[in-house]
């Protein structure tokens, strides 16, 4: 994305509609203004630990998350004057109003998580807590299908080198009870990342 702010929308909506999608993102935004010099230090603790922090980046879930350069930002109409170093971190409300700016000695993974959590619940009913905790048991249990996964397709390998009849059968077993549970897996995670959210104020449903 070159900019913040919202757009026209009319195709399939009616005036009321399009207005409405028009004034309010679908998520609220979390902005990564780079840094020209993407090699410098602050840079990297974002690439290596602010981002890397599993909370932040299951969180990130709750966002539309947008990466920006300085020259791009300082035209935006929304975010130019939030804030003035790089690289920093913009949060921006669904209603496009500036909530965080993080930047210097602001940007740490605590830092983020804490203007994040302060976003979402202005933003949605659901708990940001909540949801990330359950996303880190889903993937947790998604490393142990993997696992399944993989012991099936050395199964396999071993079949094709050395048949057998019964080991075949026990393995089609394993592979349906894989198939399934990966299927309620699934299911899961869209459960999970159904997010309510809040009406923007002002504006019926």
């Amino acid at each position: 994305m070159t900019e913040v702010g919202p757009r026209a929308v009319t195709t399939g909506m009616t005036e009321s509609e399009s207005a409405k999608a028009a004034a309010f993102a679908d998520k609220p935004m979390l902005i990564y203004v780079t840094a020209d010099d993407q090699t410098d230090k602050v840079s990297r603790k974002l690439s290596s630990v602010v981002f890397a922090n599993e909370n932040v980046a299951v969180g990130t879930k709750f966002f539309k998350c947008v990466k920006m350069t300085t020259g791009n930002s300082m035209q935006d109409r929304l975010i130019k004057d939030a804030g003035k170093y790089t690289p920093r971190l913009v949060l921006v409300g669904r209603d496009y109003k500036v909530i965080d700016v993080l930047q210097k000695k602001g940007i740490s993974s605590g830092k983020l998580l804490k203007a994040m959590k302060r976003t979402v619940r202005r933003e949605y009913k659901s708990s940001f807590d909540k949801m990330v905790r359950g996303y880190i048991k889903l993937l947790n249990n998604l490393d142990r299908l993997d696992g399944r996964r993989a012991a099936i397709a050395d199964g396999r390998a071993r079949l094709a080198a050395k048949p057998s009849k019964s080991k075949e059968k026990k393995l089609a077993r394993k592979e349906a009870e894989l198939n399934k549970d990966m299927e309620a897996w699934g299911e899961s995670e869209k459960k999970l990342l159904e997010l309510k959210k809040r009406e923007p104020k002002g504006v019926k449903a």
